[in-house]
């Protein structure tokens, strides 16, 4: 029986540089799609991220205007009861009450998109280094004015200044506080929330009709003393913490409106 040896010839060195190449080729292509894959969706992702911020952003200055309206308003307020007690030798605490606000208007950023985007790790995905120190730059701003609203200011007014109010204010002041709406504004006990302190609608009706017209009654000379050196420095305090918040509150706006710009900017010309 015969067999057939098959011979093999020896491949020429052009041969392996031609598979050489043919290998190097398909995985470069391979590498470069797979490249331009990531570089599309990173794209498509920072697309998706900046439209949300730029929403965020939006909410963001629609509440600074909303609780600057409302600070401004009580600095007026503050500045009333201010001269009424520089003016004043003796004062009525109604009177002066009408002045004195105990409330505060927080400031809460909305930042859940460029929180996301920390946590995440997607800022890399923005390229333009110039939009990234905006981003980062309105986040220090917002993150600022929180601090001062929320922290700063809140801190003070529901401790040492409410307690300082409530230590001169009288019943009748306080009743008023809770029963009587003022300037148009529901307060906490009213035909539609009474239910929140278990009072009676009707109970609160009888004790609206049942006032009496007031009485302004005026401390002493000594006591009005005693509340002018304790009281004013509280309201300073309170005044300056709250002009601050509103000017903080002024510059995350500012830097937030300069980051919206240049994004349209930047849509504009793509």
């Amino acid at each position: 029986m015969e067999v057939h040896h098959h011979s093999h010839h020896p491949k020429k060195w052009k041969e392996y540089i031609t598979e050489f190449l043919m290998l190097f080729l398909a995985v470069t292509l391979g590498f470069l799609a797979e490249n331009l894959r990531e570089v599309y969706v990173e794209k498509e992702r920072s697309h998706e991220l900046i439209l949300q911020l730029q929403s965020d952003i939006k909410n963001n200055i629609k509440l600074i205007d909303s609780v600057v309206l409302r600070d401004k308003a009580m600095l007026k307020e503050f500045d009333t009861a201010v001269v009424y007690l520089m003016a004043n030798k003796q004062i009525s605490l109604d009177s002066l009450y009408q002045n004195l606000p105990p409330s505060v208007f927080r400031f809460l950023s909305k930042n859940d998109t460029y929180d996301q985007m920390k946590s995440s790790a997607s800022l890399r995905y923005i390229k333009d280094s110039v939009l990234l120190d905006k981003i980062l730059q309105y986040a220090s701003d917002c993150e600022a004015a929180e601090a001062r609203s929320s922290s700063m200011e809140t801190e003070f007014v529901l401790g040492e200044y409410s307690k300082e109010l409530y230590k001169w204010m009288p019943q009748s002041v306080a009743m008023e506080k809770i029963i009587i709406e003022r300037s148009g504004i529901n307060t906490v006990v009213n035909r539609e929330n009474t239910s929140q302190l278990l009072v009676d609608s009707a109970q609160v009706v009888f004790l609206k009709s049942a006032q009496k017209p007031k009485q302004i009654i005026y401390c002493s000379a000594a006591k009005s003393d005693d509340i002018k050196s304790e009281v004013l420095p509280k309201i300073n305090r309170r005044i300056g913490l709250l002009i601050n918040t509103v000017r903080f509150m002024g510059v995350a706006k500012q830097s937030g409106l300069a980051l919206l710009e240049y994004i349209e900017q930047k849509e504009e010309k793509h």
